[in-house]
């Protein structure tokens, strides 16, 4: 029944991995994992009543999968500083959420950026995945355009075993 999730676990620098968590009914999110400098996955969060995911997992260096049901429209810096971020699922999408021009700074490898810890070899190799009936106007969307190369359909992503 929790609402406000903002700050959950944010600064919590020893942590490594998210237990399932009932995130339902959840509205606001901001900085939930913020700074969570040693998380490497997040499992599927309902974020399907979220608005506020301002700075969700900002910092969040190590981490290189997020896979939320929605993104909310109050969304800057969501993942910036993600240095190894490579994979984002978003799931459902009734409408194209707006994206702010700053929600995924430093996510080296959905800019293509060389980082010799992070992406020594300058690859563009992140994805983004969405429902299928979503690719085409999402990739000439606001904001969504410049990552019009790596925004790909739901149905191609494989689940890691």
């Amino acid at each position: 029944k929790v609402t406000n999730m903002s700050t959950m676990f944010n600064n919590c620098i020893k942590l490594t991995t998210i237990p399932l968590l009932n995130t339902g009914e959840a509205t606001t999110m901001g900085y939930m994992f913020g700074s969570c400098s040693q998380l490497i996955n997040i499992t599927l969060l309902d974020t399907s009543k979220a608005t506020n995911m301002y700075a969700m997992f900002k910092d969040c260096n190590k981490l290189t999968k997020i896979d939320i049901s929605k993104l909310g429209d109050s969304n800057s810096y969501f993942a910036s500083k993600c240095y190894s971020l490579k994979t984002l699922i978003i799931r459902i999408m009734n409408t194209i959420p707006s994206l702010q021009s700053n929600s995924f700074i430093d996510c080296y490898h959905f800019y293509g950026t060389v980082n010799t810890t992070y992406n020594p070899d300058g690859l563009k190799d992140g994805r983004i995945y969405v429902p299928d009936d979503k690719v085409e106007s999402l990739k000439a969307a606001t904001n969504w355009s410049v990552f019009a190369d790596i925004i790909v359909p739901l149905s191609t992503y494989v689940e890691e075993v």
